[in-house]
């Protein structure tokens, strides 16, 4: 019994090794990718032929094997979302490890900029399959490919810091001018070219800060409004936090706040400026 048990075993052995070498075998195929938008269709030298014809000759230079089945092409669909059927199909058949590389002719027929480039080229990672894109001349099946990848993400990184920056100086110059930054209309104003005063709004304003430098606490506050059916700026309930919000926000005293600046803006102002600091130095 334990000769015919090693003997099993032993088929079993060369069963799985053959199944392995078998795998092992199969052909990984180089997939190219092919976008044309509906407004470039007829951009001269990226319509979809010249992008194959283009992208079969550098495969063939490189030895690399192509196959029909991995052809992926989203025709008349934008580069604006990764949510395009044959770019889904693509990455599915990389995942399944069917595919050794792609090949792109520009970076813009794969992704709308460098974030969605890079996050793609992390998902390829993963599944052990490299990018090249002609135009950039990166492969990412190399070193030296892996770091302009890696280089260009670092100025991705930048680019991104430097926007949200400017935005955030922006909002600081704005503010010191008095200005408004995007917010949503405070309750107790209308804004049409301008803030002005919505009186039925601003009395529940006024009432607020009346009660609570009276002695009223929050949650009391909250109730009465609540059973009187107040509305708040977006539609819901009355909380101890709305109250807060409102006692807080200097906007009602005809004040502009960003960034930790306070300065006149040039919305009228519901309440003065010594009931909105009694309510500040009471919270």
């Amino acid at each position: 019994r334990t000769k015919g048990g090693q003997q099993m075993a032993i088929k079993i052995s060369k069963r799985n090794q053959n199944l392995t070498a078998q795998a092992a075998a199969l052909p990984l195929f180089t997939a190219l990718y092919i976008r044309v938008s509906t407004e470039k269709q007829a951009d001269e030298g990226y319509s979809l032929e010249a992008q194959e014809s283009r992208l079969h000759a550098y495969c063939t230079a490189q030895g690399w094997t192509t196959d029909p089945a991995h052809v992926y092409i989203d025709a008349g669909i934008s580069g604006k979302s990764t949510a395009r059927p044959a770019f889904q199909a693509m990455m599915k058949a990389a995942q399944d490890g069917q595919i050794a590389r792609i090949v792109v002719t520009k970076m813009d027929r794969l992704a709308r900029n460098t974030k969605d480039l890079l996050d793609t080229v992390e998902r390829l990672q993963s599944f052990g399959c490299a990018l090249v894109l002609l135009d950039l001349n990166i492969d990412t099946g190399t070193p030296t490919g892996m770091l302009i990848a890696t280089v260009l993400g670092g100025i991705s990184q930048w680019e991104r810091e430097q926007i949200a920056e400017r935005v955030k100086s922006g909002k600081v110059t704005k503010a010191a001018q008095g200005g408004d930054n995007g917010r949503y209309c405070p309750l107790g104003y209308t804004f049409d070219n301008g803030y002005s005063v919505d009186e039925s709004a601003a009395d529940t304003v006024r009432s607020i800060f009346t009660d609570y430098t009276a002695g009223d606490t929050l949650t009391a506050i909250a109730s009465r409004l609540n059973a009187q059916d107040a509305p708040t700026a977006r539609g819901g309930k009355w909380y101890p936090a709305t109250v807060r919000y409102i006692l807080t926000n200097g906007f009602y005293a005809g004040l502009t706040q960003y960034d930790g600046q306070s300065v006149a803006g040039d919305q009228p102002a519901i309440i003065d400026a010594d009931t909105y600091s009694a309510a500040i130095a009471r919270l």
